[in-house]
């Protein structure tokens, strides 16, 4: 009965939507029965059944690595990790902007919740089990949400701080300045990449990697005042706007203050 069912509804989503391409977005356990319901719609003559696709991925599991089991009782409810996230993303936001008004702060602690919960999943490889640490997604240091959205705002400090449009001329880069060009020019084969191979964690370690080198290019390429202060303007731009592409791929927004 329970292949049925996925036969008869893969039969009615073909009839309403005529898709190009269906992703079962389901545990690796379950390979062997979507095997068989591909198997069975292919032997049933049904030409797109190529077209169905089973993105299987891992568990999740507990501090103590053991798997979540709704059958068990052992499980966490959503509403009680969005309250946990928020209220940590709210005592750190305070203690950067104490004087923040309340509008604004929920505002902020939800787009660094998501952040945290989003990217904290997506930035592991599909295959793999996943520890849910909230702790270790909220945290502000490290490869994580917050720490990527970060890297935005402090982008976005550095612009908001001069108005230079002057045009700059090509000169010998540092080592920090060309290794954040090489990684910025690697972005639509990084997309390619994460589309073909079904893995949005391509797009999350990038969007770490970019976000590492931009700080480091940050903490020993001065920016205003400097004689390169135009071209840096612009490759902070840069920076700003291919990130910003990558964490809306991850469906996170980016913040200009943090």
């Amino acid at each position: 009965l329970y292949a049925t069912r996925d036969i008869a509804a893969a039969i009615a989503r073909y009839k309403k939507y005529q898709f190009e391409k269906m992703i079962y977005e389901v545990g690796q356990e379950q390979a062997l029965h979507f095997k068989q319901i591909f198997k069975v719609l292919e032997l049933m003559d049904y030409k797109w059944a190529k077209n169905c696709i089973h993105a299987e991925h891992g568990l999740y599991l507990d501090k103590d690595g053991k798997k979540f089991s709704t059958r068990k009782g052992k499980t966490i409810l959503i509403q009680d990790i969005l309250d946990e996230t928020i209220s940590l993303a709210k005592k750190e936001i305070k203690k950067r902007f104490p004087s923040i008004t309340q509008r604004k702060l929920e505002e902020r602690a939800l787009k660094i919740t998501i952040a945290a919960i989003f990217y904290g999943d997506l930035k592991n490889n599909r295959f793999n089990d996943i520890v849910f640490d909230i702790k270790k997604f909220i945290s502000f240091e490290g490869d994580t949400g917050p720490y990527v959205q970060y890297s935005y705002a402090r982008a976005s400090s550095i612009l908001k701080k001069t108005k230079n449009k002057d045009k700059f001329k090509v000169y010998n880069l540092e080592q920090k300045e060309l290794e954040l060009v090489k990684k910025l020019s690697q972005f639509p084969d990084i997309v390619l990449n994460a589309y073909k191979n079904l893995s949005p964690s391509v797009i999350a370690n990038y969007s770490y990697q970019l976000a590492k080198i931009f700080n480091e290019f940050y903490h020993t390429c001065p920016v205003i005042g400097s004689k390169q202060e135009a071209f840096r303007l612009a490759l902070i731009e840069a920076f700003r706007q291919i990130l910003k592409n990558s964490l809306h791929l991850l469906g996170i927004d980016v913040i200009e203050e943090m």
